[in-house]
């Protein structure tokens, strides 16, 4: 048991300091990003763009996007919206009543449903992309509230460059200061878009599709299989369709200077639910990915989520080093102290970049970096299922994840995940170690069993039950 301990720990140190280098590495290179800038207007020809928005039980937020979709600065006669409706409550007819007053106004906009719901998202995407007419196919959620210029922002550079597969803005999150799980959310995804994607966009690294926000080359689509091939991943169509057209030559560009308004998840199990739908989908493509033997690149990018494994087993052990039931072989007392800090520097550099580039203070990145931490470890029993369970095949279902923009979807609330009342027990256990600890006068071993690890699964496990 000692030496098994002692490899894992051994491991997690290594782990932690990898991922440490590697969000340093990003954060130095981003202060070499251009600034963020309002993209150019296209003055040139303009083809044909088909809108698509898949839409499931929206209510009246998808009949806002109808209005949003139409209302997009392109010429007459070529701008075509498909609103994809996959409801099965008051939802159609909304859109019905919509599209009629629409069309009325001279906009061309078809509402299309199909007899199977097959594949979920991607078999609603591909059901519409068998009946486009655009040349470029924009796919935008039915909470997303682009610029009426967006097209004309986003066309262009696949104009200009025939083996560009998609370009796509940034999420705006207009109710990102509604509590401290927006924040941290939204701080995760500006890191994402101002971060990470610019900085693989500009050396034509392998790019995720966010999934909503982007227009794409629909001969990239064909050529990848389109949204649903036979045999392909449904839970993340968005990633799963950008893989394939990367192996075919296509690559993907973010353009930061394009925002798109979107609402985050308002609740913990509503968010937890996004997440392993994430997670799984991820897993199916990686699934997929080595199936088909892809390039290392791409292997590197989708195995990021391995990671939750390791920190259940974290979860697992550490209770047995705290008590002194087990001792590791080779346990510095200096070690923890010096990866905990590098650990805190490194998260804490990495969303003080992105927080520069959105003319924020820096300062916020690090104080958010210990809650980003104990998130995390909160988070990582439900989506280390999610990751099992995309890995072995096993049939997965698309959870929608509930929003609160409207009032009248204000009493939607997300499933009750029963291994929250696990994350319960887990904090309560850790709580009483962090006592413990305190006891012995180990104040900074209580910090980190009180703060990380009681904190972070208290927070997941309590927020499920009680706020869904």
């Amino acid at each position: 048991m000692a030496l098994a301990v002692t490899l894992l720990q051994a491991g997690l140190w290594a782990l932690l300091a990898a991922a440490s280098v590697h969000l340093l590495a990003a954060a130095v290179r981003a202060a070499r990003l251009p600034a963020i800038a309002d993209e150019p207007l296209a003055n040139q020809p303009l083809p044909t763009v088909t809108v698509q928005l898949p839409i499931r039980n929206e209510g009246a937020i998808a009949v806002r996007a109808a209005r949003a979709a139409c209302a997009l600065d392109w010429p007459a006669g070529k701008l075509e919206v498909q609103l994809l409706d996959d409801s099965d409550d008051g939802t159609s007819a909304l859109l019905d009543e919509a599209a009629v007053e629409l069309r009325a106004a001279g906009a061309d906009v078809t509402v299309l449903r199909r007899g199977e719901r097959r594949g979920w998202k991607a078999g609603n995407l591909q059901h519409g992309l068998a009946h486009a007419r655009g040349e470029f196919v924009a796919v935008l959620d039915a909470d997303a509230r682009p610029p009426r210029d967006l097209l004309r922002k986003l066309v262009p550079p696949l104009l200009a460059e025939p083996s560009l597969g998609f370009a796509q803005g940034r999420w705006g999150f207009h109710n990102e200061a509604e509590s401290l799980l927006t924040r941290i959310q939204a701080q995760i995804l500006h890191a994402l878009f101002l971060v990470e994607q610019p900085l693989l966009s500009a050396r034509r690294a392998p790019l995720q599709f966010n999934g909503s926000g982007g227009v794409w080359r629909r001969a990239a689509l064909e050529a990848a299989g389109g949204f649903l091939p036979s045999g392909g991943a449904s839970l993340a169509e968005d990633l799963d369709v950008a893989w394939r057209a990367r192996r075919r030559g296509f690559f993907g560009l973010a353009r930061p200077g394009v925002v798109v308004d979107t609402e985050l998840p308002s609740t913990m199990a509503a968010f937890r639910a996004q997440q392993k739908r994430w997670v799984r989908g991820g897993a199916e493509v990686l699934r997929a990915t080595l199936r088909d033997g892809s390039p290392v690149a791409l292997l590197g990018h989708l195995a990021r989520h391995a990671r939750q494994p390791y920190l259940v087993l974290l979860t697992a052990w550490l209770p047995l080093t705290t008590l002194d039931l087990v001792r590791p072989a080779l346990a510095p007392a200096i070690a923890w102290p010096i990866v905990l800090a590098l650990l805190w520097l490194a998260i804490g550099s990495y969303y003080a970049a992105a927080r520069r580039r959105l003319g924020r203070s820096a300062l916020g990145g690090f104080l958010y970096a210990p809650v980003v931490a104990a998130l995390s470890l909160g988070l990582c029993p439900s989506l280390t299922l999610a990751f099992l369970r995309g890995l072995a095949g096993a049939p997965g279902e698309f959870e929608r994840t509930p929003k609160r923009g409207e009032a009248a979807r204000a009493h939607e609330r997300a499933r009750l995940d029963p291994l929250a009342l696990v994350e319960v027990a887990v904090g309560v256990l850790y709580a009483t170690l962090a006592v413990r600890a305190v006891s012995a006068g180990a104040l900074g071993g209580a910090l980190v069993l009180g703060g990380l690890f009681a904190g972070g699964y208290l927070w997941v496990g309590l927020g499920s039950l009680v706020d869904r």
